[in-house]
């Protein structure tokens, strides 16, 4: 009796002393799982406060583009996409302010306007018609309900379920929704595109492109709707160094001395 009494606490002890074992084994692979997220939340949280602070400098040196803008004398930047180094902080944003008044609003150009800039940045004289032509259909109402139909009968054959809404475009990137709009010509094309101007574009601040667009378009010297010298609208982008957070805004540039100097049309833009 002695014996077996012996042997069962024998037995007893072997496996306290395996429970205790398997325990410290799950205790120490919770203490690491533990430590592991404790690791990881630390990174996610040093790396949302590293975004917020790159956001945050590069949204202020908006602001000082804008004071720039509006300013007179020395102070004073012009929108013609030179680099401006600034230093926000200990951390280094580059900005470049350039005008939109030398680009082409799709919902005011003309069709030979649309079709010269195709044509300029690559398109055949073909393409270019059948793609302005598209643009001028989708932002255009339809003169009758045969012409509505046939437009929606179009769409539908080319397998698109949806049809030309008789509206401008709220987004340039609409315009990749025109029917037969191939992508490498609108590619080549949204870098000379804006809707935020509200006229055609003006020569003297338009790249070389837009002037051989409007020279295709027979309106070398002025555009159908001349540039009338309302208020400016520039796009301003700021870049940050080490996190490269890049922020862009459109700002509509009234001067220092109107009611209202300046309005933020759009602010986008993260990593």
């Amino acid at each position: 009796m002695n014996r077996g009494s012996i042997g069962d606490r024998g037995g007893d002890r072997g496996f306290a002393l395996l429970v205790v074992l398997w325990s410290l084994v799950l205790i120490t692979l919770l203490t690491t799982q533990i430590l592991i997220g404790g690791r990881t939340a630390l990174h996610l949280a040093a790396n949302l406060r590293a975004a917020a602070m790159a956001q945050a400098n590069a949204d202020g040196a908006i602001n000082e583009a804008v004071f720039h803008l509006i300013s007179t004398g020395p102070d004073a930047w012009q929108p013609d996409g030179t680099a401006h180094v600034l230093n926000a902080g200990g951390t280094i944003v580059t900005l470049r302010v350039t005008s939109l008044a030398g680009r082409i609003n799709p919902n005011l150009a003309s069709t030979a306007l649309l079709a010269g800039l195709f044509q300029a940045t690559g398109a055949s004289p073909a393409q270019a018609r059948t793609a302005a032509n598209a643009i001028i259909a989708w932002r255009s109402a339809a003169v009758s309900t045969q012409e509505t139909q046939s437009r929606i009968a179009a769409y539908r054959q080319a397998g698109l379920p949806y049809a030309p809404p008789a509206h401008g475009f709220n987004d340039l990137g609409e315009l990749a929704d025109v029917i037969g709009m191939p992508p490498a010509i609108l590619a080549a094309a949204l870098p000379y595109m804006s809707l935020y101007q509200s006229t055609d574009p003006d020569p003297s601040l338009a790249a070389p492109i837009i002037r051989r667009a409007l020279s295709l378009a027979g309106q070398p010297g002025s555009s159908r709707n001349a540039y009338d010298g309302s208020t400016p609208v520039d796009d301003i982008e700021a870049e940050t160094s080490g996190t490269a957070m890049r922020r862009s805004a459109i700002v509509s540039i009234a001067g220092a001395d109107a009611p209202t100097p300046y309005e933020f049309l759009s602010l986008t833009g993260g990593y």
